[in-house]
């Protein structure tokens, strides 16, 4: 039986940090149509953790300006807010995953969970899903194992050596421990933050892509393969190696064939090994 009961868990999330009171205001100031460039880089100002991660991302090879960026203002106009969004949860998460551990790899976990944003940003524009928040999806698919990590890592640390030792799936693995899953219990902390549902989706069904609302199916298989080319990568979470097991919805959903990772995967690692360099300025 599980040590942990469900009310215990949304119990014990409800206690976990909100989201930084000024990344919520600049989220919120970016979805006002009436928001300026100038009014939300004045917002951004007030936290200067979260400004200088900015321009250090808006000026690394990543995005490649002829020119160095020198202002919020500057980067917004040329980013857009939807390219500023995703630097600023980016800043957020890695504050969230960045907090030590003597069971989890959070660098890794982190590293892989910046390569699936990465990844699923690119294939976004490439297979014209038109997924709103696809970078911030993938960015946060496997945030509820920094959750059962915080929660109770002793028992998380079992979890991960019993996988090891099976060489299973750690999702397979937490709920005999947990009493579910990290995509059941990113979905609490999601909502905890108030996030979009699309984000919501694609944390709780990217393993089980079919279940997904059809509305935020696209955006869910598009973060269930980017996870899944992650790891043809070797950029995995540090507890399995194996490539995740697509269901053909997948595949139908985003109109590729089955050998679209084998196909793909050189020309997407040099958009990640740039993109991870580039990420990295924002600790």
């Amino acid at each position: 039986m599980s040590k942990w009961q469900p009310l215990q868990i949304v119990e014990k999330i409800s206690t976990l940090p909100t989201l930084p009171t000024t990344v919520s205001a600049v989220l919120k100031e970016m979805a006002n149509p009436d928001s300026s460039a100038i009014g939300l880089a004045k917002l951004i100002s007030s936290d200067q953790s979260l400004a200088g991660g900015i321009l250090r991302v808006v000026n690394s090879a990543y995005y490649n300006f002829p020119r160095k960026i020198g202002s919020l203002t500057d980067a917004i106009v040329l980013l857009g807010y939807k390219g500023i969004r995703s630097i600023v949860l980016s800043v957020t998460a890695f504050r969230f995953f960045s907090n030590s551990s003597d069971y989890l790899d959070r660098k890794k976990l982190w590293n892989h969970a910046l390569a699936c944003a990465l990844i699923s940003d690119l294939l976004n524009r490439k297979l014209n899903v038109a997924e709103s928040n696809a970078f911030e999806a993938g960015l946060l698919h496997d945030i509820g194992k920094v959750v059962f990590d915080y929660l109770d890592p002793e028992l998380f640390r079992e979890a991960i050596k019993e996988a090891k030792r099976k060489e299973l799936p750690l999702v397979s693995i937490e709920p005999s421990h947990f009493g579910t899953d990290h995509s059941e219990v990113g979905t609490l902390l999601a909502n905890h933050w108030n996030l979009p549902e699309n984000i919501v989706q694609a944390i709780r069904f990217h393993h089980q892509p079919e279940k997904s609302v059809p509305e935020y199916l696209p955006g869910t298989c598009l973060v269930a393969l980017s996870n899944a080319i992650t790891y043809s990568l070797e950029m995995g979470d540090s507890v399995s190696e194996a490539v995740p097991e697509l269901p053909p919805i997948v595949f139908e959903t985003l109109k590729i064939e089955e050998t679209f990772i084998e196909d793909s995967r050189e020309e997407i690692r040099q958009s990640v090994e740039i993109g991870l360099e580039a990420f990295s300025s924002i600790n």
